[in-house]
């Protein structure tokens, strides 16, 4: 079995010109590149290999962060090829009606760029640049994304450097000068419980991935505990299920720890993915589950990313 890991899918990202997103159209040659050389697991064979059965063949298409994309593009396709999906869901912005803070980097990234973003951090809080940079010093968190080192270094200052209490104030500022003061509404961003009824309707497996999408291995144990049953209640309260295991945010082994992993057992979750590009080939009681791998879809063809356009907003 051969999990893939897509975030954005879209036809075009306007008012975006630094947003990187997998075209729709390159989204539909990869699945048929898929459909010819592996085929595709159903939702079947994987409830069959959840509950103790053999493992099946293919790709298993992993959808994260919850995205609008993934009702209003994704599945259609899906629906029109017959084809299953997981899709986990942070279930903060359906309580709180806000962006998080891990999509207003993306955000203001993908309508800056990372110069300008850097140039106005400079301008508005010099102390917090080099903090940073003395912390990134032990490595980088974005080796593998398809990004420059400038845009590698905000993504690693406010996912990974500063605390909640110290980005809240200066990301919401950032959001508002890339944006004019008119920043995209959450329900703009983000499946709404309508849209997550689509996809149930859809057959499509609908599973968990944190309440706040932080980095597991950044919190107190309380505070992971806490996110990982409040993810999981919610996304049953949603129509999801615990049988589909859950998903850490961020995904590379730093972002999460053995504790971590127990707090997703003790939820009731019997399995949860990383980020590692393996197979599985293993029954589920013989391998690692609650740090299962998968491949970004941008290591295959048609993967790579497209960029936005800058002619309108959102």
């Amino acid at each position: 079995m051969k999990p893939v890991m897509y975030h954005y899918v879209r036809p075009v990202a306007e008012g975006l010109p630094h947003f990187p997103y997998l075209k729709l159209s390159d989204f539909e040659h990869q699945l048929d590149n898929f459909g010819r050389l592996y085929g595709f697991v159903s939702r079947d064979a994987l409830t069959d290999w959840i509950n103790g059965g053999l493992t099946p063949n293919g790709v298993l298409l992993t959808f994260d962060d919850g995205l609008r994309d993934h009702v209003d593009f994704v599945l259609p396709v899906l629906k029109e090829r017959n084809l299953f999906g997981l899709f986990y869901i942070p279930t903060g912005p359906l309580t709180t009606g806000q962006l998080l803070d891990v999509h207003k980097v993306h955000l203001a990234l993908g309508r800056l760029g990372s110069s300008k973003v850097l140039d106005w951090l400079k301008m508005t809080a010099p102390a917090i640049i080099g903090l940073t940079k003395s912390k990134l010093e032990i490595g980088n968190h974005y080796l593998d994304q398809e990004s420059d080192q400038s845009t590698k270094f905000v993504k690693d200052l406010f996912n990974w450097v500063l605390s909640r209490e110290e980005r809240c104030a200066i990301l919401d500022a950032l959001l508002d000068f890339a944006f004019a003061g008119a920043p995209p509404g959450w329900d703009e961003f983000y499946l709404d419980q309508a849209a997550l009824g689509e996809l149930i309707d859809a057959g499509m497996g609908i599973g968990a991935h944190s309440h706040t999408h932080e980095v597991a291995s950044r919190l107190s144990p309380g505070r992971q505990k806490h996110e990982i049953e409040l993810s999981c209640a919610l996304v049953e309260e949603l129509g999801g299920s615990r049988q589909w295991g859950y998903c850490y945010p961020h995904g590379i082994s730093s972002a999460f720890s053995t504790e971590t992993q127990r707090f997703v057992a003790h939820a009731g979750c019997p399995l949860a993915f990383a980020v590692r590009p393996d197979d599985i080939v293993s029954p589920l009681a013989l391998t690692e589950r609650y740090a299962l791998p998968r491949h970004n879809c941008n290591l295959f063809p048609y993967g790579s990313a497209s960029w936005g356009h800058a002619s309108s907003l959102l």
